[in-house]
């Protein structure tokens, strides 16, 4: 996982110059009334998603930009890991937001040429395109925005790499399975899902699964299989990316603490390209004298193991290991 946890300096610049001016009052409140529209949401079509204001728009890109795209960038660091030979040049964003899509992107993947982002809000759009004008992207990949999926449904055009991220618990479920769908007649390489880390959002995951595989896809991460997810209520997969909060994203949220943790759930689907991991670290893992003990999920279901310098040089392994990480080496003891 990317050790990086700050925002990009251009990132921070940009948001600074938009909240310029701007009583911080206004901004906070503006942000309070962001989350309680993510409370207290209902699931919507695309066309019926409320509108955001100039105002709102910049309160989501300040309070929530910063995790979203800390999400996005570990979720792409494994996908380069799972599947070195996918080369990323082509990239669409469907549900962009303020295209914080690219902002991770960027940090990841060195050869794009080429982001498309759709994004039905006219403040989320306008906003993202002044914030991507000052990404060291700008002038050097190409970028198109649309506010519909119309065109590229009726287009025989493919992308490397297919991003939904935090879109899908906005959606009905005949939409979810539109977009997905829409998704992977899109994709040329591979199918990024990125959801919150709660278990309305594991459960959404676990469909988009469900249909990705029922449409051939491969899955690579974070399952070590495609078979049926084997855990059981009241757990459920998810994974933390931890962030430090700019002096403007502390104040705006009236957060003590100069980070936060953002918990989201995901699933990378490709058309045959990459492997998954040997397992997947599922629970923070425990250390104790001289011995590791790590909660993995594997290709026979969920195990405890317990690691000691018996078992090196898994035993060296497991103590570098934290949450989310793959693990890749033999498992026997």
């Amino acid at each position: 996982m990317p050790d990086d946890k700050l925002l990009p300096l251009e990132l921070r610049r940009a948001l600074n110059a938009e909240a310029a001016g701007i009583p911080l009052v206004d901004l906070r409140a503006a942000a309070q009334r962001l989350s309680c529209h993510y409370r207290q949401q209902s699931v919507e079509s695309v066309d019926n998603i409320p509108a955001f204001d100039d105002l709102t728009a910049l309160a989501y890109a300040v309070t929530r930009m910063p995790a979203t795209l800390a999400a996005a960038r570990a979720v792409f660091h494994e996908l380069n890991v799972r599947s070195g030979e996918l080369n990323v040049e082509t990239l669409l964003d469907l549900g962009s937001g303020p295209a914080t899509t690219l902002w991770a992107a960027g940090l990841e993947f060195p050869n794009l040429a080429h982001l498309c982002f759709v994004e039905h809000d006219a403040a989320m759009q306008k906003l993202g395109k002044r914030l991507a004008n000052c990404s060291p992207l700008h002038g050097r990949v190409q970028t198109t925005w649309s506010a519909k999926t119309t065109g590229l449904s009726s287009t025989s055009t493919v992308f490397d790499l297919v991003v939904v991220s935090y879109l899908l618990t906005e959606l009905d479920e005949k939409t979810r399975m539109d977009v997905l769908r829409l998704a992977w007649n899109s994709c040329g390489g591979a199918i990024v899902v990125i959801l919150p880390g709660s278990t309305e959002g594991y459960n959404i995951m676990l469909a988009a699964r469900d249909q990705l595989l029922s449409l051939g896809a491969s899955i690579i991460a974070p399952c070590p299989h495609n078979d049926v997810c084997p855990l059981d209520e009241p757990d459920w997969c998810h994974f933390g990316a931890r962030l430090n909060r700019s002096n403007l994203h502390r104040r705006l949220k009236e957060g003590s603490l100069s980070y936060e943790d953002e918990k989201y759930s995901y699933v990378i689907a490709t058309k045959g390209l990459g492997s998954p991991a040997t397992g997947r670290v599922i629970g923070r893992p425990r250390a104790g004298n001289r011995q590791v003990h790590l909660r993995l999920c594997e290709g026979n279901g969920v195990v405890d193991r317990t690691l000691t310098k018996r078992n090196s040089p898994q035993y060296r392994q497991a103590r570098k290991l934290r949450w989310g990480d793959a693990w890749d080496l033999p498992t026997g003891d």
